[in-house]
Order: structure tokens, then sequence, then C-alpha cells
């Protein structure tokens, strides 16, 4: 029985491929997959055959095995070689043209959301310009992406030292949320790096807490430092409570409560504040999660769809590490209860917990493939629970190999394929970049003039106008061209005259402005993907 539950991967992948409509986490060739699930199966066939056969021993091969560090770093040229360019996956060019714009008009980009991932990646676009290196924030999200990925492998080499050729860190490259580390332009690549910190801190200070100072103040601050990366790290208070509850002596659960709430509050109100108050321009309340919090709909929680949204993101992200463990739980009962009963393997199925449940109460608004890494942040602690069993052991055990090699490149093909972008999107990405020079260029001076709270909800609005018009002008010849033309001036230059005027105070007005400028939007968007770029001015 144990035997079978091994051709799982295969069969599973194997079957996905008959679907009519193939799961978004297969985004390679069907011909690939088919050959794989084959070859794997009938790899995983012979060695389960080999060993019931008594006189079959493998042991003398694990010393042809390369070390981890040399696979990482092979493996790490393969990032190099096929960076992630499919701007399907992820925010896209709405993202880059947010950073870059803001960049161009305000110095650089900030949202309360993701106070520090937005700053430093649009800080060193900012750096790379003044050397005339470029000022495409493509670049620099690449360039702090492939940072990320070198910490993420350097961070499972040290947490695996003791055991240098069991091939651990392929479990760190069967997970698809490697691919942040892929030249990824995303928002979630620093916070991701500084959660992966906060595991390496527990992994560490949580094995037999002696100095409970430490842990608590540490986890705290490193907690905190996260939520100005992203705030998706606020469900991490879930584990601050527990690491008090545990580990916090009962003689000074008030004091320890007192001074991790002082410290947490002192690293992030100083920012919160500076960015809603006093800086020029202030944050856009108009566009930030944390007034609007996007909650999955309460009477959906319990639906098909749901649990099909939350099954895809964890198989796309850690399939094999969460098979894995979940076999072990099954079938390893000793072994796992050994395993749970170390306080800082306690700590990481928290973190596990805490990210589940914001995978369950988030709403991804854009839907699959692009919310892949916002709804999938418990692949790394599940990456780090797997790979940590793994060491355990104390012999290698071969049935689980072909699983585990099979998984990296069920990965390596994803990477592969995502590698290639589309050609109309790269070229109203380089429309897109003229468009908001010739934008910052002509309206700098008029943006500057706004009260500092309206600076960039006016600015992102004009520029929605702006970018409309000027990218309809380059497409071909369509019925609805010129109506579209004039339809994006007039709004622009109705949303002038409301904030001028003060008529946008209104709700009620502005919202009857956004529901009609919404209408030519989607036109907009709906003509852009029917039409060729025929007229480019790169």
């Amino acid at each position: 029985m144990k035997s079978l539950i091994l051709y799982i991967p295969y069969i599973f992948v194997f079957v996905s491929q008959m679907l009519p409509a193939k799961p978004w986490f297969f985004p390679g060739e069907s011909s690939t997959y088919i050959s794989l699930s084959i070859v794997f199966f009938s790899i995983q066939s012979i060695l389960l055959y080999g060993k019931s056969k008594k006189g079959w021993n493998l042991q003398w091969i694990e010393t042809f095995f390369p070390p981890n560090w040399s696979i990482a770093g092979f493996y790490f040229l393969f990032m190099l070689l096929f960076p992630l360019r499919n701007r399907n996956w992820g925010d896209g060019l709405l993202l880059l043209e947010t950073n870059l714009l803001e960049t161009k008009l305000f110095g650089f980009q900030f949202t309360l959301d993701e106070i520090l991932e937005s700053i430093l990646h649009s800080n060193l676009t900012q750096v790379l310009n003044y050397f005339h290196i470029s000022d495409d924030p493509v670049v620099s999200y690449a360039i702090l992406s492939y940072a990320v990925g070198v910490f993420f492998l350097f961070g499972f080499l040290i947490l695996g030292k003791q055991k240098p050729k069991d091939l651990s860190i392929l479990i760190l490259l069967s997970s698809g949320g490697i691919l942040l580390g892929f030249g990824y332009a995303e928002h979630y690549t620093l916070v991701t790096a500084v959660h992966l910190g906060l595991y390496l801190f527990l992994y560490r200070f949580a094995k037999d807490p002696k100095d409970c100072n430490t842990l608590l103040y540490g986890s705290t601050s490193i907690v905190a430092l996260a939520m100005l990366f992203h705030l998706v790290s606020g469900y991490l208070v879930i584990l601050l409570v527990y690491l008090w509850v545990t580990h916090s002596p009962k003689e000074k659960k008030i004091q320890h409560l007192f001074y991790c709430t002082i410290l947490g509050t002192l690293i992030l109100f100083p920012w919160f504040l500076y960015f809603s108050i006093f800086h020029d321009p202030t944050v856009d309340q108009n566009s930030t999660h944390l007034i609007h919090p996007p909650f999955y709909p309460m009477k959906r929680w319990i639906s098909l769809n749901h649990v099909k949204e939350i099954s895809s993101v964890l198989i796309w992200n850690v399939f094999f590490s969460a098979f894995y463990l979940l076999y072990q739980w099954t079938f390893q009962k000793e072994t796992w209860k050994h395993f749970v009963s170390k306080p800082n393997h306690q700590t990481l199925f928290v973190v596990v917990f805490c990210f589940f449940l914001h995978g369950f109460f988030h709403n991804p608004q854009l839907g699959f493939p692009a919310d892949w890494d916002l709804m999938g942040f418990y692949w790394l602690p599940i990456t780090v629970l797997a790979f940590l069993f793994w060491k355990e052991k104390t012999k290698l055990e071969w049935e689980w190999i072909p699983v585990l090699v099979f998984s990296v490149l069920l990965v390596m093909v994803s990477a592969f394929t995502l590698n290639k972008s589309n050609t109309k999107d790269d070229l109203v990405w380089e429309i897109t970049k003229k468009a908001i020079h010739k934008y910052s260029e002509e309206n700098q001076l008029l943006i500057q003039s706004f009260p500092k709270e309206e600076k960039k909800f006016f600015a992102k609005g004009d520029f929605l106008f702006f970018k409309g018009e000027y990218i309809t002008n380059q497409l071909c010849d369509f019925p609805e061209k010129e109506l579209l033309k004039s339809q994006m001036m007039d709004h622009r230059k109705n949303w002038k005259a409301g904030f001028l005027s003060g008529k946008f105070k209104v709700k009620t007005e502005l919202n009857a402005f956004l529901t009609e400028a919404t209408k030519t939007n989607v036109l907009y968007l709906k003509s852009l993907e029917a039409n060729t770029i025929c007229h480019p001015k790169l």
C-alpha cells in the first residue's frame, strides 16, 4: 500500500493532461508532462522492484551524489538562463507601470500594503538610472529577485550543512515558490526572504529557548519588519501570540507582552504615520488593501471553487513537500510524533497555519495564475518542514528520489515555459514606458500643484486616460477607434476639472464619474486585446 502511494504524483500529472481544460499549474506542453510521467513511473517501478529484492544494494551510489552546494550552483545558472518573463503570472504590466510612473513623478513608489518592497525596488531603479544603466523597473525587480534566489539557496544549504550530499536541496527546488528567485517582477520576493530569515531564526532559537527574551523580542522585530515589506505578514501575529503563550515564563508574561507590543509599535508606527500624514504626497487611500481589505465572500467560503483554488495553489507551490509530509504523517507515526514534538518545528507548523488562514480568507482579485504568489505564502514553511524531516532520516530513502527529481523537473519545465514572453505584451510595455516619460515631463508641475493628499490619486487617473488615448492612437484602425480616443480625452478633461473644482470631494460625484470611466477603460482593454499595434512610437 505504501509503495502504491508513491505513484500518485505520476498518475495525477498524467491524468491532468487528459482533461478538457488543462490546469493552470501545468503551463508547459502536455506531451512533456506525459513523457515525464511515463518515464518516472517506470523508474519508480524498477526501483521498488529492486528494493524488494534483498540482493539490491544502492548505497554505494550515494558516494557519487553531487554535494548540495554544487546542485544549488548549477540551478542558479539555470535561474539566470530562464528568467520568468510571462506577465500573466503576477501583477504584470500594471505593477511595472505603477512603479515607473510613481518613481518618475515622486522619486519612488510607496504603498501602505508593501512599504519597503515598493520603496526598495523603485530606489534601485533610480540608482540604475543615475548610473545610466537602465530606468526600466524590470531590471531592478530582476536583480532583487535573483538576490532573493541566492538567499533561498544559501539559507537551505546552511540549514542542511550537516549532511551535504543527501540531495536535500532538491526539496527547495521542487517547490514552485522557488520561481520567486527567477528574476521575477513582483512585490513578494523580498518579504519572502524576510520570512525565510524568520524561519532560520526560529529554527535556532526555538529549539531550547533558554533565553526567551531573544526568541520573543527577535521574532517580534522580524515579524514587524516583514509587515513593513508586506502586510500579509500581519498573519504572523498569531505566531507571536503562540510564542508568548508557550515560551514566556508565567512571571514574565505581562512584561514580555508589554515590551513586545512597544517594540512592534516602534518599528511599524513611524512608517505608517509618516506616509499617511507627513510625506508629500501622502499615500493614496483609494488603492490600499489596508483600508479596503479584499476578503473572500463569506457565502463562498465553503464552495467547490474555493477548495479548487486553494488546492491549485498548494499543488503549484509546494506539491512534493506537502505530499511528502502527508505520507510521513500517515505511515510513519512514531517518527512523525518525534518530529512534531520539537519546539522549533511546532513554531513552523503555526506559521503554516497563519498563511493558510490568509489563503482561505483573502480574495484573489486577479485570479489564477496571476495571484499564485500572493495566495501561497505557506509554501516556504512547508518546504522547510519537509527539508528538516528529510534531514532527520538516518539513511536515504531511495524510493523517494524518483518522486523528488520528478517534482524538480516539473518546476524546471514551468520555468522554461514561463521564460517565453508575449511579443505584444513586450511591445505594449515599451510603448507604456514612452508614455510614462512623456506624461511625467509634461505634467510634473501640474501634479505638484495639487494638495499632497490628492497627488497620487489624481496622477494615476490622469495617466490612465492619457495612456488610453496614447496607445489607442497606435492601434490599427477599427470602428470604435476615434470614439474611444475622444472618450479618453473627455474623461481626462473632466477628471482634471473635477479635482480643480473640488467636485470629486463629493463621493457620489466621484463614484458616478468612475463608473463611466470604467466602462471606457473596459472598452479600451478589449480593443487592445483584439487589435494589433500598427503604429508603434518607440
